[in-house]
């Protein structure tokens, strides 16, 4: 896939080469042994390297600054993730009544959170007891704050 604008690649085609790499992110080591980058850049596949999140995600909250989603930490215990979008807001993206439960890959970005562009989301609702628990999950998350940067 060439980085060219518009490019002629479909959707498909790059969601395919989006899980090949998420399943073996040292193809990124492959990539920067084959181009010549700025250490800048460089830098930034590498943190995408070391400390992407895939997980599954539930979207609880869409606040001015970012989404906010709760996943899970090392200790499997709930963290909540404040994430950006690149060119378009998950709020934007979604437009769906909350909680939502997605399936995400978050990258570092500089002093930020993004994802990479591709969401896929289980059609399901909520009953207002989930609803409830989802807001309990919040709440207690909300003690340890929200996570804007993995690095």
């Amino acid at each position: 896939i060439k980085p060219i604008y518009p490019n002629p690649v479909s959707d498909e085609q790059t969601h395919k080469v989006r899980e090949a790499l998420w399943e073996n992110p040292k193809l990124i080591d492959e990539y920067l042994d084959s181009v010549t980058l700025t250490d800048e850049k460089t830098e930034l596949l590498k943190s995408w390297r070391d400390h992407h999140k895939k997980d599954m995600f539930f979207l609880i909250d869409y606040k001015p600054e970012y989404a906010v989603v709760i996943g899970s930490n090392e200790q499997k215990g709930d963290r909540l993730y404040g994430v950006k979008g690149i060119s378009r807001s998950m709020a934007d993206a979604m437009q769906r009544e909350l909680p939502i439960q997605i399936e995400a890959v978050l990258l570092p970005f500089k002093d930020k959170i993004i994802y990479d562009s591709f969401i896929s989301s289980m059609n399901i609702s909520y009953a207002e007891g989930a609803k409830r628990a989802f807001r309990e999950m919040y709440q207690n998350a909300l003690e340890d704050g929200i996570l804007t940067r993995l690095d």
